[in-house]
């Protein structure tokens, strides 16, 4: 495996190993953590380190190694409220196939307006417990993987508190 495959770097500000994504082992710096907008700017490093990862593999592609080469131009994440909850929005309404989800790519971030537009990634599994009607937190763990889908929603980060960052590896290919 080559070194830029094995490591993501998001500037100089926050670096982890790709082993370390979804541990708790990500290092932060000090402006990170004054920052009143941590989240926001995190997800603007994701969406650089996203394209990046599209660009490098754009300039790279062939037939022979667009089977084995990740689908890295997503970073997955779930997104927590203060209150320790996952915010979780739905998909396909409407529809058979509705789902609920708390995982997302992002796509847009305005910092200034401190917002975002992030993709809805469906999981393999549902996460709603259909006893209550509502999605269980437990049954999150049970989701081996996320497909990526068309749908977007619009957030206002100034609602949540943490991010969790999964590792890039957990997004299979549609289809």
């Amino acid at each position: 495996m080559l070194d830029d495959e094995k490591n993501v770097v998001l500037e100089d500000e926050l670096k982890f190993d790709k082993k370390d994504i979804g541990s708790d082992e990500l290092k932060f710096d000090d402006k990170m953590m004054d920052c009143k907008h941590c989240i926001c700017d995190l997800l603007s490093k994701l969406v650089e380190e996203q394209t990046e990862h599209q660009r490098k593999f754009n300039r790279t592609c062939s037939l022979q190694n667009v089977r084995k080469k990740p689908f890295h131009s997503i970073i997955p994440f779930l997104l927590q409220t203060p209150y320790g909850h996952p915010f979780f929005t739905w998909g396909k309404v409407g529809s058979e196939d509705c789902f609920a989800t708390v995982f997302f790519k992002v796509i847009k971030v305005d910092c200034k307006e401190n917002c975002a537009v992030l993709q809805l990634l469906e999981p393999n599994v549902s996460i709603i417990d259909h006893e209550v009607n509502c999605v269980e937190p437990a049954m999150i763990c049970d989701v081996d993987f996320v497909i990526p889908t068309n749908e977007k929603v619009l957030v206002d980060l100034r609602c949540y508190s943490a991010i969790k960052l999964i590792s890039p590896d957990f997004v299979k290919k549609p289809g």
